[in-house]
């Protein structure tokens, strides 16, 4: 995956967490819908989407090894910094993948790391609010947006690597992860203290991803909504980033 396409696209989502036509996480239709949409925007997927969901999940990474390389181009074409090299070693990565890996281990592994990363990174956003407009709260937004996962043996809390203290990761992205632990009673106190609404959101490994498959099987038999936002094409602050006179405004120019 190209470096530049993982920041443009997670720093987008740390930013604009659940916002509702600006986070590309929670756009996932027309395979997965996370609110009934406009019925301009509807498809028949949504109806069976509750039973579907693995096969989703597994062309996630698939997905995004696209995305990575039409980012790639489109880095080229508008001279972005550092653009060609990054496309160069994309080259070099896939010359190696296909020549020195069967396809038997290849296609298997890229669609079973889909599915595994999936199941663990969805549940911790996809069941918490969804806002329709920007946030100007950021720090509220991530404890209203995020729920951790408590893991219950040493297997679980190796394979979520970290990603069950969600919020810890949304609101201190840079921090070691061996440091969550200590951060989680901080944070449940400030959250306490502030009166965040929800407060610390978490729940066990499994409930929590009881509550997304519920999310997927209460929209899809949901009725489609005339009106209800999109998931795509809304600016967010970028909009009010790219409107102003300001260094952010200058340094977006300039890549």
């Amino acid at each position: 995956l190209a470096p530049m396409w993982w920041s443009d696209k997670h720093n987008k989502h740390h930013a604009l967490t659940n916002e509702q036509g600006a986070d590309e996480d929670i756009a996932t239709d027309p395979f997965l819908y996370m609110w009934a949409p406009d019925p301009s925007q509807d498809s028949p997927l949504r109806k069976i989407q509750h039973y579907i969901f693995p096969v989703a999940f597994s062309f996630m990474f698939a997905l995004w090894r696209v995305d990575s390389l039409t980012v790639g181009i489109d880095a080229i074409e508008k001279k972005r910094r550092g653009a060609r090299g990054e496309m160069y070693a994309l080259l070099l990565h896939y010359f190696v993948l296909l020549t020195v890996f069967p396809i038997t281990v290849w296609v298997p592994a890229v669609f079973l790391s889909g599915l595994l990363s999936a199941i663990i990174v969805t549940p911790t956003h996809q069941s918490e609010s969804m806002f329709d407009d920007y946030q100007s709260d950021w720090v509220t937004a991530q404890f209203r947006s995020t729920r951790n996962a408590v893991t219950t043996n040493p297997f679980s809390e190796w394979i979520w690597g970290g990603m069950q203290y969600q919020l810890e990761h949304h609101l201190f992205p840079s921090m070691p992860r061996n440091q969550y632990p200590k951060l989680r009673e901080r944070l449940q106190k400030f959250a306490a203290d502030y009166k965040i609404p929800g407060g610390y959101r978490e729940s066990g490994e499994f409930e929590i991803l009881k509550m997304n498959w519920e999310l997927y099987r209460d929209v899809a038999n949901a009725d489609a909504v005339p009106g209800a936002p999109l998931s795509r094409g809304r600016m967010g602050q970028q909009g009010a980033i790219m409107a102003s006179d300001t260094p952010a405004m200058k340094l977006a120019k300039q890549q």
